[in-house]
C-alpha cells in the first residue's frame, strides 16, 4: 500500500463533501487507511438550492486541511483517486469522464447518473481505460443484510421493501432516492448469491409515495414502497422458499461502512459492487420513471452486459 493515497473531490454542492472527508480523515488518523482527501474542485455551477449550505460544506472541508484546486487537470495530475460528489446526477458523467480517461480509480456518488445512456458511457469509458470505478448508495452497506440466515431462507423468491421517497426537481421521481431502496434490495440478492437480472418494471406515483414492482428474468419479484408521508425509514421482508425474515435498517453505521468500502477500493481492493450492476440499477430507475409516465405500464429493462 502506498504511504499516502491522495484523493480529489469534484463538486461541492453536497453534504457528502465534508461528511466523506471527515470520515476518511478519522480513518487515516486512526491508522486504518493511508487515504486522505487533499483537494477539491468545482466548476462553480451549483445545483443545491441553499447557497449557505454549500458555503458551510466548503468551509468545513477547508478546515480539515483540504485545498481548493483552481484547475481540474492539475488536480487530476496530482491525486491518486477521485470522488465525484456533485449533487446532480445529470452531471456525473461529464464530471467523471476526465478522471476515467486518465485511468484514475473513481467513486461516483449516488445516483451514478440520471440516464441509462450516460451510465453505459461511464461503463464503456472505464472498460476502455481499465479505470477501476463504481458507485453506491449507503443503503448497500446496512448491517442487517449480513445477519440474514440465507441457509434457513433457502432460495429467495420475493422481497417486499420500503424506504424514504424524497424527490428533487432536478432528479424527478425515482432518481434522487429510489436508488437507496433499489440498491438495498440488490445487496440482499448479492449476499444470497442470486445476483442481478431485472427483466421488467412497473411504477406509479402519488402525492405521498411511489410504488414500484419489478420482476427478474428467473422469476424473482420485488415490491417496493418509497414513502414521503411516513417516517424516514428503510427495511424489507425477505421471502425464501423455506422461510421469511424481516429487517429494519439501523442507519447509524451505514455512512461509515460506505466510507470504509471506499478507502479499501482506493487502496486497491475490489469495488464493493460491480459497475455493471450499478448500470442495471440505473436501468431500473429509468424504466421505472418511464412506467410512471405510462400510468404504471410494465416496461422492459434491457439486459446489461
Amino acid at each position: 500500500m502506498a504511504d499516502e493515497i491522495r484523493l480529489g473531490c469534484i463538486g461541492i454542492d453536497s453534504s457528502h463533501l465534508s461528511e466523506f472527508t471527515k470520515r476518511i480523515k478519522a480513518l487515516n488518523e486512526s491508522g486504518s487507511t493511508t487515504c486522505r482527501v487533499t483537494q477539491f474542485w468545482t466548476d462553480g455551477k451549483h445545483d443545491w438550492p441553499n447557497p449557505a449550505d454549500i458555503e458551510k460544506w466548503s468551509a468545513d472541508t477547508l478546515a480539515m486541511g483540504v485545498t481548493r484546486a483552481s484547475d481540474l487537470d492539475k488536480m487530476l495530475s496530482s491525486v491518486d483517486g477521485v470522488l465525484v460528489l456533485a449533487v446532480n446526477g445529470n452531471k456525473h458523467k461529464d464530471l467523471a469522464l476526465p478522471a476515467l480517461e486518465r485511468g484514475l480509480p473513481t467513486y461516483i456518488d449516488k445516483p451514478m447518473t440520471c440516464s441509462l445512456e450516460q451510465a453505459k458511457s461511464i461503463l464503456a469509458a472505464a472498460r476502455k481505460s481499465k479505470a477501476r470505478a463504481y458507485s453506491a448508495s449507503s443503503l448497500r452497506f446496512v448491517t442487517e443484510i449480513p445477519k440474514l440466515d440465507f441457509i434457513k431462507l433457502g432460495k429467495i423468491v420475493a422481497i417486499d421493501a420500503y424506504g424514504a421517497g424524497e424527490t428533487l426537481d432536478m432528479m424527478p421521481d425515482l432518481w434522487h432516492y429510489g436508488c437507496h431502496s433499489i440498491e438495498m434490495v440488490d445487496a440482499v440478492f448479492k449476499a444470497s448469491g442470486q445476483g442481478p437480472g431485472v427483466a421488467r418494471v412497473s411504477a406509479v406515483r402519488s402525492q405521498d409515495r411511489h410504488l414500484v414492482d419489478y420482476e427478474y428474468r428467473d422469476g424473482r419479484y420485488v415490491r417496493m414502497r418509497l414513502e414521503r408521508k411516513g417516517t424516514w425509514s428503510f427495511g424489507a421482508t425477505v421471502h425464501g422458499e423455506q422461510a421469511v425474515q424481516q429487517f429494519v435498517v439501523d442507519f447509524a453505521p451505514v455512512y461509515t461502512r460506505l466510507v470504509e468500502g471506499m478507502v479499501r477500493f482506493f487502496e486497491g481492493g475490489e469495488a464493493p459492487v460491480s459497475l455493471r450492476d450499478i448500470v442495471e440499477n440505473i436501468a431500473v430507475m429509468e424504466k421505472g420513471n418511464q412506467s410512471i409516465e405510462e400510468s404504471g405500464a410494465w416496461v422492459e429493462v434491457p439486459e446489461i452486459v
